[in-house]
């Protein structure tokens, strides 16, 4: 996600009226509320309704995902005229990260690489990927609740280096041209830009023996078992998020999570209507 130009002059968080220091599920809570007070069908023929509805959509489009967020609090925090240095009066000039998301808007401006080249360039933590199972289950194991256990193949953490990527009775070693940081600088005149080390990929080490299984990555695709807990009265198609069970982070970030689709099978004597319980029961007239 690029920062938008608009963030530095949207205040979201005074749309869905809330504090910055809102929970996530405050966050939720209060645009459900306008959303419904808001919703063009609530309010037919009615422009500036419809306005407001699009423009509290947009905020929690933005609030409502938690690296959005994250990235739109960093803009608003830094201001329109970049952050750190304190000006271009101030000791050392401005000073700018390319390998963040700010870094990316003012690279476009000033004409250096038109951009993000990937994320898998960046050099900071990046969370992995979520993982997607699913699990077949009888319709009273469903009613109750059930413990079992899941095989699944997907990424995981390399079981022969334990996720360091270099070889048994080795460790990686920090980068010699960026010294560890996982970054270099570069200085041009009153600004400085940071950007990801191309020696080491922003990781800050490099790894001279890599491990055999997974060549370096410290991940391998393998069958795994996975422990779940499905809590009683999950219905057919819904979803159980574990998290942090699904594949391994990059560079120290966390592990995404591991999502459960549910399938009931259907019973002879009872179903299910909504909440409700239903049971059918032969009745003979004599």
């Amino acid at each position: 996600m690029t920062a938008q130009r608009e963030w530095f002059e949207k205040d979201y968080y005074a749309v869905l009226g809330v504090s910055q220091s809102a929970t996530p599920k405050e966050v939720t809570k209060a645009y459900r509320k306008l959303a419904r007070e808001l919703h063009p069908d609530a309010n037919p023929d009615n422009p500036k309704a419809e306005d407001r509805f699009k423009e509290v959509s947009t905020a929690y489009d933005v609030l409502g995902d938690e690296k959005k967020r994250k990235e739109y609090d960093e803009v608003r925090a830094a201001g329109p005229m970049g952050f750190g240095g304190g000006g271009p009066g101030g000791q050392g000039g401005f000073r700018f990260d390319t390998g963040g998301d700010m870094g990316d808007l003012l690279g476009q401006m000033f004409g250096r690489g038109g951009g993000r080249s990937g994320r898998g360039q960046r050099g900071g933590p990046q969370r992995g990927s979520d993982v997607e199972a699913a699990l077949t289950l009888d319709f009273i194991d469903a009613a109750h609740g059930i413990t079992t256990t899941l095989h699944l193949t997907s990424e995981a953490v390399c079981s022969g280096c334990q996720g360091s990527g270099a070889r048994a009775g080795t460790t990686p070693q920090p980068c010699s041209q960026c010294g560890g940081r996982g970054a270099v600088d570069s200085n041009q005149g009153v600004f400085s830009f940071s950007s990801p080390c191309p020696r080491c990929q922003g990781k800050g080490t490099t790894i001279e023996y890599p491990c055999g299984s997974c060549r370096g990555s410290g991940r391998e695709h393998r069958a795994r078992e996975v422990k779940v807990r499905i809590p009683a009265g999950v219905d057919n198609g819904q979803r159980i998020r574990l998290k942090g069970r699904g594949a391994p982070g990059h560079n120290g970030g966390p592990a995404g999570d591991l999502l459960v689709e549910c399938k009931v099978m259907p019973h002879a004597t009872f179903s299910r209507d909504g909440v409700n319980l239903s049971v059918h029961v032969p009745v003979e007239y004599h």
